[in-house]
């Protein structure tokens, strides 16, 4: 059978040298093999020829640093954008997982902040892990998987679900509770359906609602709170805004990607390969 490829982003940084970390765990977890990519942007013929030279190097040496772990490890240079190339090898149909890492909300290098992270995974349509330069994590669990309104909520349930049969990790549904702000029917049927998932699929899990006492318009700061209270290994979001809290989701989401706790990130975008 053939084994599926875990996609990693790398541009040599300690970013993305996590990422390289976290998907070596997943891989050996799941049997999967490991896929780099390298994008490089437009620059003169001359100049490509070094570059590209460099970079091969690099990553020949990182490859091997991988199959040294035993899992098996492939890498490509694409020519591009990495708003471009990432989706577009990303969504290939051998891959099914993608791995990335953020630089956080300080530094330019290689654009990869929390908003550019935003705009690579939602184009992507399988799960995708987001991990900081000082993650620390490599059993996942617990998972606090806060409810969202979103149309395609039940994308994220039954992933992060399999993500969680796979670490045996237990999940934690997480919700806060405004006064005077009653949880929409969205809310409710998600919760429900989230419960529903995780129980068909006999993953542990536990439902936790608590009032809001962190003042923020978003909710990102009280569930941060919340995970690193319980020591959480993994927080699962969807990566595109809903409807219902579009005003503050932006924030919201990149809160998450670039919390302080450095708890990684799983999220899904709810699209369709193409």
């Amino acid at each position: 059978m053939k084994q599926e490829k875990i996609v990693v982003p790398v541009d040599f940084t300690i970013a993305s040298g996590q990422a390289v970390t976290q998907a070596i765990v997943i891989a050996q977890k799941t049997n999967s093999t490991i896929l780099l990519l390298h994008c490089m942007e437009p620059v003169s013929a001359e100049k490509k020829k070094i570059n590209q030279k460099l970079v091969e190097e690099k990553l020949n040496l990182l490859t091997k640093k991988i199959e040294a772990e035993g899992v098996k490890c492939e890498h490509i240079i694409a020519d591009g954008s990495i708003f471009d190339q990432i989706p577009m090898i990303a969504n290939r149909p051998d891959n099914f997982m993608m791995v990335i890492g953020t630089h956080g909300i300080q530094g330019i290098k290689q654009k990869m902040l929390g908003a550019d992270i935003l705009k690579i995974v939602r184009k992507i349509s399988i799960p995708c892990l987001i991990v900081q330069e000082d993650c620390m994590t490599k059993n996942f669990g617990p998972i606090v998987f806060p409810v969202g309104s979103h149309d395609n909520f039940r994308r994220l349930a039954e992933s992060t679900a399999t993500f969680a049969i796979k670490f045996g990790a237990e999940i934690h549904i997480y919700s806060v509770n405004r006064k005077g702000d009653e949880a929409s029917e969205r809310i409710r049927q998600n919760t429900a359906l989230a419960k529903e998932i995780f129980t068909i699929k006999t993953v542990p899990f536990k439902y936790h609602s608590e009032d809001a006492y962190v003042i923020s318009v978003g909710y990102a700061k009280q569930t941060l709170k919340y995970a690193n209270l319980i020591g959480a290994g993994l927080v699962s979001i969807m990566s595109v805004n809903s409807d219902e809290h579009y005003y503050f989701a932006q924030s919201d989401k990149e809160t998450m990607i670039n919390n302080e706790y450095n708890i990684p990130v799983f999220c899904v975008s709810g699209i369709d390969a193409e």
